[in-house]
C-alpha cells in the first residue's frame, strides 16, 4: 500500500462523487500509517506524447488540420492489448482482470507482412508492412495497401491532403508483385493494424476507393475462368464465392479452399502468423492549441511526429486530458489506483493499456473500483464518509442506512475512551489486534470495521485490552474515520503487518 493515490473515472452523481472520496481518503491515511512514502511528482505529459509518438501509438485529427486544434489520441498497440485479453500482463485483480478482458473486441483472422521495396530496383529495402484480415482467399488479387496518417511506415515524410501516394512499396508475398502504399482517413489506426490490404475486386469499400485514385481491379476469385469472350468477363465486387482464377498453382480452388492454401504457404514461408486482433478504440490523451507562447513545437503537416522529430512550424499550448494526468502521476512509482466502477472498462483499461506500451513495469499497489450508492439516509453528515466506507466492499452498490452511522457514533466515543484509557502489555500481538491489522492490510475496510467492534464493545464495558489490541483498534479508527491518533502514537509495530 503505497501513500500516492490516483482517482481514475468520473463519479456519476454527488453521493458517488463521496464515496470515490472517502475510499481515497482512507487509503492515503493506510498508506501514513504504513509509513509508505509516495512517489514524488509526476512525469512530464509532453515526455508521455513523445514516446507514445515514438512508438506510433499517437493518432492526431482536428477539423482544420492547418490551424487546428489537434487532438492527440492513444491507439494502443496490438501488443498491449494482447497482453490484456491473454491474460499474459501483470493482474490487477481478478475482478478487474476479467471485466476489462471482457470489453475488448477480438476478431480471428491473420497477419500478413509484406516486405518493402526499392520502388526503382525493386530490391528489399528492410522492414514490412504488417496487415491485418478476416478474408484472404481473394489476396492473390490485392493492388495496393492502404495505411492511416500516423502510421509509423510514413516516419520522415509530411502528411498530405489524403488520399495519396505515399512514393513506398511493398511486395505482395504469395507472387512478389509490387504493391503501393497509399494513405487515407478511412485506414483506421485502432483496427487491426492501421494498415490495410486492398483487393477492389472483392470489396465494394475497396472498389469504390481504387475508383476514385485509379488502382487496377484484378480478380482472384470468380465463379468461372474469364477468357477472351466479353461474355466470361467478371463483373466486381465478387465475395466469398466462386474458385481461385488468375491464380497459377492455385487455380480451381474454392474461396474456403483458399483460405487455407495461401495461409500455409505464408506461414511456411514466415510472411503471415494466425493470430486474433484484440481493439478498443482510441483515447484522447491531450489537445494542441496553437499559441505563440505555447511550450511545444508542432508542425501540422509532419502530425504527432513532429513531437519525435524536433521540427515544427508553430508553437502550441497543450491541455491535458484526466487520462494522461493519471499516466503521469503513476508513471513516477507504484499508487494505489481508487476507481469508479465504470471506469474499469474505461480509463482504467487505457490507464493499463498506457502502462504496458510506457514500459512502466511496477504494477499498481492496489486497484479498489467503487460502485455507486443506492441511497444514504438518516446519517449524520459526520458520519457519511465513514458510512459510505464501511456499509460494503467498495466494489459493491451499498445503501446506506441510520444504524451504520449510529454504530460509527458509538464507537467515536469508544475511540475517546481508549485513548484515554491504558492498556495491558503482551508478549506477542493478540488474535484481535492480527484480525484488524490483516483487514487494513488488504483494504476490506468493512471487515476492518467489523473486526473493531468486538474491542469497541471491550472498551465500552471498562474491560481491559492489551497494547495489540488498542493500537490496532485505534489505527483502524484513524484509517476508517479519521480519528485522529493519540499523541506519541508510534506506527512502528504497525508498518510490518501493513506491508506483508
Amino acid at each position: 500500500m503505497g501513500s500516492k493515490v490516483l482517482i481514475i473515472g468520473a463519479p456519476t452523481d454527488d453521493l458517488h462523487e463521496r464515496r470515490l472520496k472517502a475510499v481515497t481518503a482512507a487509503c492515503e491515511r493506510l498508506g501514513a500509517l504504513a509509513d509508505s512514502p509516495a512517489p514524488a511528482g509526476s512525469a512530464p505529459a509532453v515526455d508521455l506524447l513523445r514516446a507514445l509518438a515514438a512508438a506510433g501509438r499517437i493518432a492526431v485529427s482536428a477539423e482544420d488540420e492547418e490551424v487546428g486544434p489537434w487532438t492527440l489520441s492513444y491507439v494502443p498497440s496490438p501488443g498491449a492489448l494482447s497482453a490484456v485479453a491473454t491474460g499474459s500482463a501483470p493482474s490487477w485483480g481478478a475482478r478487474v482482470d476479467g471485466k476489462q478482458q471482457k470489453a475488448l473486441r477480438r476478431a480471428p483472422g491473420a497477419v500478413f507482412r509484406l516486405p518493402f521495396v526499392d520502388a526503382a530496383t525493386g530490391a528489399a529495402s528492410g522492414g514490412a508492412i504488417s496487415t491485418f484480415t478476416t478474408d484472404w482467399s481473394p489476396f492473390t488479387a490485392a493492388c495496393a495497401v492502404v495505411v492511416h496518417p500516423d502510421h509509423e511506415a510514413l516516419a520522415g515524410s509530411e502528411v498530405r491532403r489524403r488520399p495519396y501516394f505515399s512514393g513506398l512499396f511493398v511486395r505482395h508475398p504469395l507472387h512478389g508483385d509490387l504493391l503501393p502504399v497509399w494513405v487515407a482517413d478511412w485506414a483506421k489506426p485502432e483496427f487491426g493494424t492501421g494498415a490495410v490490404i486492398v483487393n477492389p475486386a472483392h470489396s465494394a469499400a475497396d472498389l469504390e476507393f481504387a475508383r476514385a485514385v485509379g488502382l487496377p481491379v484484378r480478380f482472384g476469385l470468380g465463379e468461372h475462368e474469364p477468357s477472351a469472350d466479353p461474355a466470361s468477363w467478371l463483373t466486381p465486387p465478387v465475395i466469398k464465392t466462386g474458385a481461385a482464377v488468375r491464380a497459377g498453382r492455385h487455380d480451381g480452388l474454392s474461396h474456403e479452399q483458399t483460405l487455407q492454401a495461401y495461409l500455409e504457404e505464408l506461414l511456411a514461408a514466415g510472411h503471415a502468423d494466425r493470430t486474433e486482433s484484440v481493439s478498443l478504440g482510441r483515447a484522447p490523451l491531450a489537445v494542441l492549441s496553437a499559441d505563440p507562447a505555447g511550450e511545444v513545437r508542432w508542425s501540422p503537416a509532419l502530425r504527432a511526429r513532429s513531437l519525435t522529430e524536433g521540427a515544427g512550424a508553430l508553437s502550441a499550448s497543450l491541455r491535458v486530458t484526466p487520462l494522461l494526468t493519471a499516466a503521469s502521476g503513476y508513471a513516477v512509482g507504484a499508487a494505489t489506483l481508487v476507481s469508479s466502477a465504470e471506469a474499469v472498462t474505461g480509463d482504467l483499461l487505457w490507464l493499463r493499456l498506457l502502462a504496458l506500451d510506457l514500459g512502466i513495469e511496477h504494477p499498481p499497489a492496489l486497484v479498489l473500483p467503487v460502485a455507486r450508492v443506492g441511497s444514504a439516509q438518516g446519517v449524520e453528515p459526520q458520519w457519511l464518509d465513514g458510512a459510505l466506507l464501511v456499509a460494503g466492499r467498495p466494489d459493491e452498490t451499498v445503501s446506506v442506512k441510520a444504524q451504520v452511522g449510529e454504530q460509527i457514533e458509538r464507537i467515536a466515543k469508544d475511540h475517546a475512551a481508549a485513548v484515554a484509557g491504558s492498556a495491558e502489555p503482551e508478549g506477542a500481538p493478540s488474535k484481535a489486534a492480527e484480525q484488524i491489522l490483516a483487514a487494513l492490510a488488504a483494504a476490506d475496510f468493512p471487515g476492518a470495521f467489523k473486526a473493531v467492534g468486538a474491542t469497541a464493545k471491550t472498551v465500552r464495558r471498562g474491560g481491559a485490552v492489551g497494547e495489540s489490541e488498542r493500537t490496532a483498534f485505534l489505527a483502524a479508527l484513524f484509517v476508517l474515520l479519521g480519528l485522529p491518533l493519540p499523541e506519541g502514537f508510534s506506527t512502528t509495530a504497525l508498518q510490518t503487518a501493513l506491508t506483508r
